[in-house]
């Protein structure tokens, strides 16, 4: 670790993040899209926060080669190994190097991890209580996956296990990535579009609610490309979902989160 220190005794494990913290606060800029999103997570260094990933143990990592480069894949297991899982994909990958015996019994758990800007995109280092992990890459994706158990903080609902999609709008206004691999519009709108289909089918009238909501034609227009239309500027109304730009994206984002809790309110679906 360059700038996270970490003491061992007899008493435990003192980390202190405070140093690195700093360093993040003047050069997040300078780490790819996804790295940056995961180093400013505000519950990536809340260790007393239910959805930080520190503790969570290491239990498999994988390499894929691709047409676009290398893929590797790090699992952790959280709560003794059932789901869920804390997934790290890093595309484009330069150099790999691992040390302890992260397989170890007990399962090696993480302390903490240091994402450093690096010439060919981030260093990530991740330390183990049996050893470090590091992974030099073009960028990665970072977040919970994985079903629930009963007693894990993943599972926003209530005793029955039912999870409304007001909650789940909420979940998604405050820890996106912990639900979806980036931060597109595309991405957003499937993964709402495949729990709704599961559930109860909420959104099937969201599409005239909003041409209603927004004043605007278009009776077999889907969902998904009334909020991209409000966000693209008229000499970009032909672009389709995925060409969306950063800041359409996070714009559509909003507003499609914005728009759906109140076309939920006023079905009576609020978060919990």
């Amino acid at each position: 670790m360059r700038y996270v220190t970490v003491q061992s005794s007899d008493g435990g494990t003192m980390t202190d993040v405070r140093p690195y913290l700093a360093w993040l606060s003047a050069h997040a800029d300078e780490l790819p899209p996804g790295a940056q999103a995961f180093a400013l997570d505000p519950e990536h260094y809340d260790f007393s926060h239910e959805w930080s990933p520190r503790s969570a143990s290491f239990d498999r990592m994988s390499t894929r080669f691709t047409d676009d480069g290398v893929e590797v894949t790090l699992v952790l297991a959280a709560w003794g190994g059932a789901p869920p899982e804390f997934v790290l994909e890093y595309r484009g990958v330069s150099h790999v190097e691992s040390d302890g015996d992260h397989g170890g019994r007990p399962r090696s758990g993480l302390l903490v991890d240091e994402l450093l800007t690096h010439p060919d995109g981030v260093s990530h280092e991740l330390m183990f209580t049996g050893g470090t992990i590091t992974v030099v890459a073009r960028d990665l994706t970072a977040g919970w996956r994985g079903k629930a158990g009963p007693e894990s903080p993943y599972d926003p609902g209530d005793a029955t296990g039912e999870v409304s999609l007001a909650t789940l709008v909420w979940h998604l206004r405050h820890r996106r990535r912990m639900f979806v691999g980036d931060d597109s519009f595309a991405t957003l709108a499937a993964f709402l579009g495949g729990f709704d289909w599961a559930r109860h089918r909420l959104l099937r009238d969201f599409a005239p609610w909003l041409r209603y909501r927004l004043g605007v034609s278009g009776a077999n227009v889907i969902w998904e490309r009334h909020i991209a239309l409000a966000v693209l500027s008229t000499d970009r109304k032909d672009v389709r979902q995925h060409e969306l730009t950063t800041e359409e994206d996070t714009a559509a984002c909003d507003l499609a989160l914005d728009l759906l809790d109140a076309y939920l309110a006023e079905r009576g679906d609020i978060a919990e």
